[in-house]
């Protein structure tokens, strides 16, 4: 497989429903970035960064984060790529909040 036309229709619908802009190249690499942000009071912070991988010989997604010294990694099927970013955004946000309370 090896690039990203299965996931960019998916990707792309997900990031636009939250504002988010994917990032597609950096310099000769084919990438899917997002660097994602929330308001915290009157705060607008980064709460982190995902990025993917394109779908393996298995078909799977490559899917990671990280902020500070959160990593996180994970490979899913493309049609449930959408619930995982949902759960990875979530993953960031509580992250920065319980970060943000030490």
């Amino acid at each position: 497989m090896g690039d990203f036309k299965t996931v960019d229709p998916i990707l792309h619908a997900w990031a636009e429903a939250r504002g988010l802009h994917v990032y597609a190249g950096h310099k000769q690499n084919t990438v899917r970035s997002m660097t994602v942000y929330i308001w915290i009071g009157q705060r607008h912070e980064s709460t982190g960064h995902i990025w993917l991988d394109p779908p393996n010989e298995l078909g799977l997604v490559g899917i990671h984060a990280a902020q500070g010294a959160f990593r996180f990694d994970d490979a899913v099927k493309p049609e449930k790529l959408s619930a995982a970013l949902d759960n990875l955004h979530d993953r960031l946000f509580e992250n920065k909040r319980r970060v943000e309370s030490l």
